[in-house]
């Protein structure tokens, strides 16, 4: 069992459940699967279980994802523990909206699917949704009142586009373009730090391939630094300062020529 493929396939089903599309996690699901949380004492056996329960549910909420951290073991070659942290935003029919950290266990298996041919096929044993709250009577799959249980969002949700990062600590980074303040040289420049507003991450790729990769999301103001310009506060003579503080440096040849691409987004920025 390819443990990336395997950590790269649990985000992706992931994310599609929380556009509402939740057939492809449960039909990922082995059919002797367990279901714990995330209310206290929720608890679900079986992959014919779970899709009865979903299909009946009937529901007008939307959700937005933060940032989604994803890290993966093996103790074998055909079993792989993934673990998913995001915040996760519910947006309610009547305008309110309820922010909350997500933490998520996945324990993936190969089966043996018998088909016209014969193949091994990952499925989930176990999906265990560990920072529980209270369940609530009228509570089904989504809590109803989470007022006095999740703080309310304070910034609005983010969006952009998902950026995949394979971090140096073996773990994989779904970053939000629209979280993304700055990215770093580190080591030479053989890795990069992507600094977000919400963490610091070291991961293997180099500043260079970054601004191939995302040339059209950051500016790279000097040999070591790409800038989103959604985070640009100010620009003067060889410095550019953003919304965290931070003020780095614009070589003297090149101020002009960032100064005014920057400038360029900015105005062709929504306000």
């Amino acid at each position: 069992m390819n443990q990336q493929v395997i950590a790269d396939l649990s985000a992706k089903l992931i994310m599609q459940y929380y556009q509402n599309d939740y057939m492809p996690f449960l039909e990922a699901m082995d059919d002797d699967a367990l279901w714990y949380g995330p209310a206290d004492g929720q608890f679900l056996h079986g992959k014919e279980a779970m899709i009865a329960v979903w299909n009946a549910e009937e529901h007008d909420l939307t959700f937005s994802l933060g940032n989604i951290e994803v890290a993966h073991i093996s103790s074998h070659s055909s079993f792989c523990d993934v673990i998913l942290l995001f915040p996760v935003t519910t947006h309610y029919p009547d305008g309110h909206e309820i922010t909350l950290l997500q933490r998520i266990l996945l324990t993936w298996c190969e089966r043996m699917i018998e088909d016209e041919i014969r193949t091994k096929e990952p499925r989930i044993l176990v999906c265990h949704i560990s920072n529980l709250h209270e369940k609530h009577d009228d509570d089904v799959i989504y809590p109803n009142n989470f007022h006095e249980i999740y703080h309310r969002s304070k910034e609005g949700a983010k969006h952009g586009r998902r950026i995949h990062f394979h971090g140096l600590d073996r773990s994989d980074y779904f970053f939000l373009s629209d979280t993304i303040i700055r990215i770093e040289a580190a080591h030479g420049g053989k890795h990069s730090i992507v600094v977000t507003s919400e963490s610091e991450v070291e991961v293997v790729s180099t500043i260079t391939k970054l601004e191939k990769q995302y040339g059209r999301l950051f500016l790279r103001c000097h040999q070591s630094y790409l800038v989103n310009p959604d985070y640009i506060t100010s620009i003067r003579r060889f410095k550019v300062t953003l919304s965290d503080g931070t003020v780095l440096p614009i070589p003297e040849k090149k101020y002009t020529a960032f100064r005014d691409k920057a400038i360029g987004i900015m105005k062709d920025s929504p306000i």
